[in-house]
């Protein structure tokens, strides 16, 4: 099968959407090696061990914008308008847009599945310039109606396409996301007494790892820890600090928490598994997500997780972790109890570990080919499964 995909986010973004596509690109490309997958980007990108080991396979092939479309101002346009022509030339059957969005021109030969992670535009626009909503919306919809398949990366995904864009719910199919290879590696003594050393963590300490912003809500967190100021257990926060940083700040300095609250935000990718196994409890008290991955992240180092009730969170968590209102520090505060007795710590330590096998690569590359097999289907000439 000759396969083609919306590579940019791969070779451009080392977050979300970058992380979401090299996880599919790897997993294809070592799950299914005999098919042909090509890899289309506006550019190669940084030079990085994680591009390499994703998008540098020997059954991948990259391909490029050439001529005048090799210019910045016209890369872009390559990529969401005339990239669809390319397709005819390395005769694909099927094209994957992992971010979101497909191109405009469409080759009629080749079957167009797009994945949509979430609709945060929709439900927050508060957050977005009011241009880029209408923009995003726009662009969206278009992909997803005229895609032959969509796939969400959960349940709630689909019924946001559904309910705010109208797209036809027989054609969604739930995919869910896998966490990153590096999670599967052992982190001994040494690397935890070395990231600990790193960072000045704490013995023990409650963890939250994500974009810091209000959406995210580490404010409950701080609630709780005002409530108890009893409690000898400080709060890491790692991410990437946006303005409402100074937001948190400000309630630090309020709640009296400077000596138990721990703002770090340039935490090397590699250094993470580290940090979520050695993090007494993870919280994970977001509003809303297109699905948690940090969720299963925690889970699969052996961290008992507190997340929110609604939103996707269930979807992510199972039965392996606690829920409580995102608006409610008493909640938040029995779990953290909870969780601090070794009895119900153990248990759901077990549960997470047995969670998470859903979200092996395996399963899920497995997923999206069979949503690629039933896309050409619908064609005069079907195709095998590659296996």
């Amino acid at each position: 099968m000759r396969i083609g995909f919306d590579a940019k986010r791969a070779f451009k973004n080392f977050t979300g959407l970058g992380n979401y596509s090299r996880f599919i690109l790897k997993s294809l490309s070592d799950n299914f090696p005999t098919n042909n997958y090509f890899l289309f980007t506006p550019a190669n990108g940084r030079k990085s061990d994680e591009i390499s080991i994703a998008c540098k396979n020997p059954n991948q092939k990259i391909v490029l914008p050439t001529d005048f479309w090799k210019l910045p101002v016209l890369s872009g346009a390559w990529r969401s308008v005339f990239q669809g022509v390319k397709h005819l030339d390395n005769q694909l059957e099927i094209f994957h847009g992992l971010s979101n969005e497909i191109p405009f021109i469409k080759n009629k030969s080749t079957k167009y599945v797009v994945t949509v992670h979430d609709l945060l535009f929709c439900r927050y626009p508060e957050m977005f310039n009011p241009i880029d909503v209408q923009i995003y919306k726009l662009k969206m919809e278009r992909s997803c109606k005229e895609a032959d398949q969509v796939i969400a990366i959960s349940q709630q995904t689909k019924e946001d396409l559904v309910n705010f864009l109208g797209i036809d719910r027989g054609k969604i199919r739930v995919v869910y996301q896998g966490y990153h290879e590096n999670y599967n590696k052992e982190v001994g003594p040494e690397q935890l007494t070395k990231i600990k050393a790193k960072y000045n963590l704490p013995e023990k300490y409650l963890l939250f790892v994500s974009t810091i912003e209000k959406r995210k809500n580490v404010q409950l967190i701080l609630k709780a820890l005002k409530a108890r100021s009893d409690w000898d257990l400080p709060l890491v926060v790692v991410g990437r600090a946006t303005s409402y940083i100074h937001t948190l700040r400000s309630m630090v300095q309020e709640y009296g928490l400077q000596r138990k609250v721990i703002f770090l935000h340039n935490v090397a990718f590699d250094d993470l598994p580290a940090m979520y196994k050695m993090a007494h409890v993870f919280i994970y008290p977001s509003y809303f997500e297109g699905f948690g991955i940090p969720i299963i992240e925690a889970q699969r180092m052996g961290t008992p997780v507190i997340t929110s009730t609604g939103s996707c969170f269930h979807e992510a968590g199972g039965d392996a972790a606690l829920y409580g209102d995102p608006d409610d520090p008493d909640t938040l505060i029995e779990h953290i109890e909870a969780l601090s007795r070794e009895e119900t710590r153990s248990n759901f330590i077990d549960r997470g570990y047995k969670n998470i096998a859903r979200f092996d690569e395996s399963i899920i590359s497995r997923d999206i080919m069979k949503v690629y097999q039933e896309v050409l289907e619908t064609c005069p000439a079907k195709a095998v499964l590659a296996t």
